[in-house]
């Protein structure tokens, strides 16, 4: 029986560490291998409450429209995986904390099957986990996701990468992380020069 406790309790660890894989549901004709960090791409996402925000990847540093001059943490995230959800608590509160220089957009890859999410679904996600950053939906996010996919060739979500002001890439995340490292990366990236 302890063996049996063992292996479940290992299981659960390694799926909170490693986070949720869905690898084969990437369609590869949205994965540009790079083509983001070569030339200028404009991806035109629309946020869950009605505003529009493009993200613009260029070699010198991306814009996230409406966001300028703040450190931005990408959060590709899906309403179906755990590791997602049980990250958001952290991200309300490392928002709260650094909300004046930082912002977090929460990119939606849909369903396990390759789905988008509808508006009511999002809406009925955001109202249970009290989520107050910005998600956009929409066709592009999963273009968005492609576009970085070599930064996370495993495909697993959440996935996040942080960017300075300048829109210059940091660093990214693998899976469910510690908030104290989080909180730590990006006040250390808020006060960079």
């Amino acid at each position: 029986m302890k063996i049996k406790k063992i292996t479940i309790l290992t299981i659960l660890t390694l799926a909170l560490i490693t986070g949720c894989g869905d690898k084969e549901k990437i369609d590869d004709s949205v994965v540009a291998n790079g083509t983001a960090q070569e030339q200028s791409v404009t991806f035109d996402l629309k946020t869950t409450d009605g505003k529009d925000l493009k993200v613009i990847a260029k070699k010198e540093g991306w814009i996230f429209t409406g966001y300028e001059n703040k450190v931005v943490l990408l959060n590709f995230f899906g309403t179906w995986c755990p590791p997602c959800k049980a990250e958001i608590p952290h991200l309300l509160n490392i928002r709260k904390k650094l909300k004046e220089n930082f912002e977090i957009i929460a990119i939606d890859v849909g369903k396990r099957g390759g789905a988008l999410n509808t508006q009511e679904e999002l809406d009925a996600f955001i109202k249970e986990f009290g989520v107050t950053y910005p998600i956009v939906t929409g066709a592009d996010n999963q273009k968005l996701f492609g576009a970085v996919s070599d930064l996370n060739p495993s495909g697993s979500i959440p996935f996040m990468i942080l960017f300075n002001k300048k829109g210059q890439f940091m660093k990214p995340y693998i899976g469910m992380k510690p908030e104290e490292m989080l909180y730590s990366d990006i006040s250390q990236t808020i006060e960079m020069k």
